[in-house]
């Protein structure tokens, strides 16, 4: 395999000659059109982020590297006067006086430069709060980012585990929960994406620099800065042999400490693993699904009773690239040894296998260990790629920028019969199309001849690019029709830009599995996997304990404990019943048995059959309703305490809990709403998010001439558009879908078809894009810089998007000014998950209440939501319903006040007889109206008319009215009013 980095090759030089010089494919502008858009939002995105990026910045240094000794400077030195306050002398054995800086905090420093040049500025710190999430601050010198990096660093805590292990009640092995190492440690700037692995340096001439820290995230302490000469990492110059029998195996998941909470060890049943049993879970590798990002770190402490030359080998697997390699830094003793242990490739392979790593010709790497302790740490590594992401990168915004001079051209009008040529206007448009098909094809040829292969065809982990080039060459064939087709360039579900953005996700993720590490000399003989005869024992011993009780299962439980449903994952499962076992059955002596539980619906199946738990939890936030007019749910409200209880959310929230005059389920979590933006865009129009619904519109035609609109999450509800798309925007103008009992239909009353109408019109008159299936994607490429999306979209931007990260921020739902309050309405919805209770016999129902108070309770919920993002990773963020719980969750600070001012204001559509017609008709109503051009009066006159019949056949059934529609009694429509009548009784 070659191993040289994509800048040492020829073909390389070639496409950064391409890139670079602006030839075909760059940003030389030849008309009005483009001129005007390359100063628009979408070309700001891209250009200012690659323009003010170190690749670029670095090549303008004129100032030669420093080569001294470290220069440091005392905090209590350098910080200026008026940020004094912030000195401490509770330093944690730290030497001199240190800053006790938070989230939101701003200090500035001055130091004095003897000498012009470049070097790597360094910080001192120590993180002491119990936050998963890494310090977060940005750094400007003399009153400006040096570079785009610069506005957000990262500076990473290490993580330590006292034991390999936990298990279960059942034998099982878990994953530990890794403790914070509250040490201080020393971190050079750098890249926060790690597409530079080495640390960054800053051009500083002589004289006096002024240095601004804002803090973004974090409380910490921070200690000395220090200036530095760039690190290097001695040339290899051959290998020695190993030569002797020394054999030292090190467990891959027996961590000394990591860089990153989330990296955890799994279990996986495979003969070439070890440990492996037929009945009991245990975890035996390092689990490829959390090793998976550039920039983590694992370290391993090991023991050498020789001291010699020794070779490094690993049983692995690396199975995420298909015929491209992981790249990993190793370092021995916190120092890499020689060039061949930086970047060093960890090849393709879908099955595990032995590899000691070796060089260029093949030779193995050996390293000189003294007799005593030592450490080895790898780290995942992008630099190779870095050039590939970079030019994607560069890519998009361009097509990006056609995709905007094109719509500015042509206008949002598809029509084929037009009689437009798209060429008089941009001239170079077939030009700039092949130009990017010529680099695309050389990053695909590079690719090839980094791993060693003929043709880029053979690398299937940049087939991605070879779709976009061969998208891009149809285009090339026929420019003029690109008016009809310039969907395909960056907003349609299969454009161009999504292609190459799928590319530059899949080449980020590594996904390294490792077994065993073996530090070894050559006449050691490394251990194998089991014989044939070993794994047919095994496999028949499994096979024999299937038959038997499973854990979390039904057949496992005792019956005489009380029995939990949760409709979640394992590793959530795991948790709970250890948080149970620890802290609930301790303090109550109530024994509790969870039960995973694959299909929520099959409650209603269950309850016909008796076969009910005790609890059901992670269920549909709708499903209570279901359950409790069938009389098989308890009604909360009957425990003495339930106010305190319900007390702990949102009312709004609890309006489908209510049936009748009781409470029928508890909210578990929430999905919330919140708008969306993309900072860097809005401020290259020169717009602020808006406040209100008139404010949207009003900003959409700055918006729309751009070829930009905004999303609604009503577009994303392609089956069924429920009442979290149609409801909102009918809430904040004052409407209702009932009046006081079922049978008064108020959905065609003046308040709520004028919200109706409102929302309707979003689409309809200001073309709102309608369907939208993916606005995660859209976001990203910025032709959809503003939306309203809920929690999981708040997921995948914050954590599969790093190449936007500090470029968007959240803000408060747009809403419809009310005059009477003088406030904007802003409800949304925000039910997801929620807990119930079967009914049972009293001392039965009376400790399933204990369980569903603690597990409701904000410790409990806040520690789980910890515990769970702390094991296995950021995009695990629990958003509990619990607001004081939510409060002490890992979420950004400046995020987490958004949230919960915006949780405040949920408010979600009753559940009763017939809702379910309802919520159908009002899909049926909006899609008949945007899609097929009907109008809301007559379309919202026939949802109240099928709706009412509906609802009287189901209050028959129920026994609410008799067949002559004689009400017999009435049914009371669940309503934030009777949320508070039931809390205040």
């Amino acid at each position: 395999m070659v191993r040289k980095g994509l800048l040492k090759s020829a073909a390389v030089a070639t496409l950064a000659a391409l890139i670079i010089c602006g030839v075909p494919g760059g940003i030389g502008i030849k008309n009005a059109y483009a001129a005007e858009t390359s100063t628009s939002a979408a070309s700001g995105v891209g250009t200012d982020r690659l323009s003010t990026g170190y690749t670029a910045v670095s090549k303008k240094y004129t100032s030669k590297n420093y080569t001294g000794n470290d220069i440091v400077y005392k905090m209590d030195d350098i910080i200026n006067p008026e940020y004094k306050t912030f000195l401490t002398g509770n330093n944690y054995s730290y030497t001199g006086k240190v800053a006790d800086v938070s989230a939101g905090d701003k200090l500035s420093l001055t130091i004095e430069v003897e000498k012009a040049g470049l070097y790597l500025l360094g910080f001192d710190y120590l993180s002491y709060d119990e936050s998963i999430l890494p310090i977060e601050m940005s750094v400007k010198v003399d009153g400006s980012f040096p570079f785009y990096e610069m506005r957000n660093l990262k500076f990473e805590t290490l993580w330590v585990s006292d034991k390999v292990c936990d298990f279960d009640r059942y034998g099982n092995e878990i994953v530990v929960m890794p403790e914070k190492s509250k040490t201080w440690l020393s971190k050079y700037i750098t890249d926060a994406s790690y597409n530079y692995s080495d640390p960054l340096l800053v051009e500083l001439k002589a004289g006096t620099h002024t240095i601004e820290i804002s803090v973004n995230e974090g409380n910490f302490l921070l200690g000395n800065l220090t200036l530095a000469a760039e690190e290097t990492v001695p040339e290899y110059k051959g290998s020695e042999p190993a030569d002797g029998s020394e054999l030292i195996t090190i467990n891959a998941i027996e961590f000394f400490e990591r860089n990153d909470s989330s990296i955890h060890a799994a279990g996986e049943y495979n003969s070439k693993l070890y440990p492996l049993f037929s009945k009991e879970n245990v975890l035996n590798i390092l689990d490829g699904s959390s090793f998976d990002t550039a920039g983590q770190r694992v370290t391993y402490k090991f023991n050498v009773e020789k001291a010699g030359y020794y070779y490094i080998g690993m049983n692995y697997m690396q199975s995420e690239k298909s015929d491209f390699p992981v790249y990993v830094d190793f370092r021995v003793d916190g120092e890499i040894p020689n060039t061949e242990f930086k970047d060093h490739p960890i090849a393709y392979t879908t099955k595990y296998k032995k590899y000691t790593l070796k060089d260029d010709e093949g030779e193995n790497l050996s390293v000189y260990l003294e007799e005593g302790e030592h450490t080895i740490s790898l780290t995942l590594s992008a630099d190779p790629i870095r050039f590939s992401l970079e030019a994607a990168d560069k890519i998009m915004s361009e097509v990006n920028d056609l995709s905007l001079e094109v719509t500015k051209v042509a206008g949002t009008n598809e029509d084929k019969y037009r009689d437009l040529k798209l060429t008089r206007y941009i001239p170079d448009v077939e030009e700039r199309l092949r130009g990017w098909v010529d680099e695309l094809y050389a990053l695909t040829e590079t690719a090839a001849e980094l791993v060693g292969e003929k043709k880029g065809e053979d690398v299937a982990a940049f087939a991605y690019l070879r779709i976009a080039a061969k998208q891009l060459e149809t285009l090339a064939e026929e420019p003029d029709e690109l008016i009809y087709r310039v969907g395909e360039l960056a907003t349609s579900v299969n454009s161009i830009n999504t292609q190459i953005a799928n590319f530059v996700d899949s080449i980020n993720s590594n996904n390294l599995s490792i077994d065993r590490i073996y530090i070894y000399q050559k006449k050691a003989k490394l251990p194998g996997g089991l014989n044939v005869f070993q794994s047919l024992g095994l496999s028949l011993g499994r096979f024999f304990h299937s038959f038997f009780g499973q854990s979390y299962s039904t057949s496992s439980s005792d019956e005489s404990h009380i029995q939990v449903w949760v409709n979640r994952p394992r590793q959530y499962v795991e948790i709970m019943q250890k948080m149970i076992d620890e802290d609930f059955t301790p303090k109550t002596g109530i024994d509790v048995d969870l039960c995973i539980m694959t299909d929520a619906n099959k409650l209603v199946l269950s309850n016909a059959s008796g076969d009910t738990p005790d609890i059901a939890t992670g269920i549909n936030y709708s499903i209570p309703f279901e359950l409790a007019i069938r009389g098989a749910l308890v009604d909360l409200s009957k425990f003495p305490d339930y106010k305190e209880i319900f007390g702990r959310y949102s009312e709004g929230l609890l309006v489908p809990s209510v049936v009748g005059n009781g409470l029928y389920s508890l909210p578990e979590t929430m999905n919330f709403y919140v708008c969306f933006y993309r900072t860097d865009i809005l401020d290259k129009i020169g717009v602020e998010v808006p406040n209100t619904l008139d404010e949207l519109v009003a900003l959409l035609p700055d918006l729309q001439m751009r070829g930009l609109n905004v999303y609604y999450q009503t577009a994303a509800m392609l089956a069924m558009r429920n009442f979290h798309g149609t409801t909102p925007i009918i809430y904040q103008n004052g409407g209702v879908l009932y009046g006081k009992t079922a049978l008064d239909i108020d959905v065609d009353s003046e308040l709520t078809v004028a919200g109706f109408t409102q929302l309707t019109e979003l689409f309809t008159l200001y073309n709102l894009p309608v369907d939208v299936p993916n606005f995660y994607q859209h976001f990203r490429n910025g032709d959809l810089p503003i939306g309203i999306a809920d929690f999981n979209s708040y997921n995948l931007i914050l954590n599969a998007a790093p190449e936007i990260a500090n470029s968007w921020s959240i803000a408060l739902v747009p809403g419809v000014y009310d005059k009477e309050s003088g406030e904007v309405l802003r409800y949304m919805s925000g039910g997801a998950e929620s807990t119930v209770m079967f009914t049972s016999d009293d001392e039965r129902e009376a400790e399933a209440w204990e369980f569903m108070k603690w597990w409701s309770d904000a410790d409990v919920q806040a520690e789980f939501g910890q515990m769970i993002q702390i094991m296995y990773g950021d995009e695990y963020i629990w958003p509990t319903a619990n607001l004081e719980a939510f409060a002490r969750l890992p979420y950004p600070t400046s995020d987490k006040e958004i949230i919960m001012e915006q949780a405040t204001n949920i408010l979600e559509a009753p559940r009763l007889l017939g809702s379910y017609m309802m919520e159908r008709e009002l899909s049926n109503a909006f899609n008949d109206v945007v899609v097929n051009g009907e109008t809301v009066r007559s379309r919202i006159d026939e949802v109240a008319k099928i709706v009412k019949r509906e609802t009287e056949r189901k209050l028959e059934e129920f026994g609410y009215i008799d067949s002559e529609g004689n009400i017999l009694k009435e049914y009371l429509v669940p309503s934030v009013e009777q949320v508070r009548a039931i809390l205040s009784r």
